[in-house]
């Protein structure tokens, strides 16, 4: 099968070996796979993630071997491994949430070199993770749904509950985005959005923000207009930004962590201390918080055509993250492996 294998920060497409499905796995096709941001992470700093993965005493990855990504995917159902229940059929088409379950332990799909994501023809998952896509929605409606799950679940980490709260999303990218269709669906009507992007800020308009700003030309808190209790999420995935938030951020104030900068930073305690911030950190999402990001696009309750700027195929892979850098062309561009599309 054709993948586009990532090495050093370039992508090169070469025939893999046809995935088998072992013991509880299903063989998928790829029909189409989205470009995450930890994907363009992993692209530049594949190394440094290994080393401080290394540091932390988890093993290390044979990098020189090629990593296929793509964890955003929407497969369809080719075979089925031993051990599988047939409770789906073949032509099936389905999501999950982006891990192999071998030998009991969760082996994530697209970010190691040894188990390849959907950056390529054919892939693997799990049987007893996969989800059955209802007829008439869309592969790009679907293959949003990991994105969005990972806003349904930092959406659930904060103290927002069953009311409306004042709330500011810095960063709007594809998860800031991501997160502001998730709080407008849970009925909040104050949120802020805030990023340096003309492109980005009309697009978190369109995904539900009440206003948006320019972080250089008016402080984001004052334009939300809180005292006090705001909820806060932090999607820059910018050394710095947590910092800054902190010593700006309303007394009394939840900042949610969604995005990763790369490295280490830091922050004065006492500030935080002193104003009683509440921080939380947030990674992935729940297998039932995955299921309800679904069932959100298929029931129409997220408008998530804005999101989905392009696609490409195998070959356009590495153009398309050249574009992503620039803000102002694209959101989310998604790879159809079976296409020769081009940006």
């Amino acid at each position: 099968m054709r993948a586009a294998v990532m090495r050093d920060r370039a992508f090169t497409i070469e025939d893999r070996p046809m995935p088998v499905p072992g013991p509880g796995e299903v063989l998928l096709r790829t029909r189409l796979c989205g470009i995450c941001g930890s994907d363009l992470h992993q692209f530049k700093h594949a190394r440094e993630i290994d080393a401080t993965a290394r540091a932390l005493g988890a093993p290390g990855q044979d990098l020189d071997k090629g990593m296929v990504l793509g964890h955003e995917y929407v497969g369809e159902v080719i075979a089925f491994g031993p051990e599988t229940q047939g409770t789906l059929a073949v032509g099936d088409r389905v999501v999950s949430v982006p891990f192999l379950i071998r030998d009991g332990a969760p082996v994530p799909i697209g970010a190691n070199v040894e188990v390849d994501g959907a950056y390529a023809e054919y892939f693997l998952g799990t049987e007893a993770l996969l989800l059955k896509i209802p007829d008439g929605v869309p592969d790009a409606a679907a293959a949003l749904v990991e994105p969005l799950g990972i806003a349904v679940h930092a959406v659930a980490k904060s103290v927002l509950g069953e009311g409306d709260a004042p709330c500011a999303v810095l960063g709007c990218g594809p998860i800031g985005l991501a997160i502001i269709a998730v709080l407008k669906m849970r009925g909040v009507t104050n949120i802020v959005a805030s990023d340096f992007s003309p492109k980005r800020r009309d697009l978190a308009r369109q995904m539900g923000a009440s206003e948006v700003v320019h972080p250089a030309e008016r402080p984001v808190f004052e334009a939300l207009g809180a005292a006090a209790g705001a909820i806060i999420f932090d999607c820059t995935g910018v050394r710095g930004v947590l910092s800054q938030t902190i010593n700006t951020a309303p007394a009394g104030s939840q900042i949610v962590v969604a995005g990763i900068p790369q490295g280490e930073d830091s922050f004065n305690p006492m500030v935080a201390i002193a104003k009683e911030l509440n921080l939380q950190f947030v990674l992935y999402y729940t297998p039932a918080e995955f299921a309800e990001a679904l069932a959100a696009v298929a029931e129409g309750k997220i408008d998530w055509q804005p999101l989905v700027t392009g696609t490409v195929g195998l070959e356009g892979i590495g153009e398309a993250f050249t574009a992503l850098e620039d803000p102002e062309r694209h959101a989310k561009i998604m790879i159809d492996p079976w296409s020769d599309a081009r940006l």
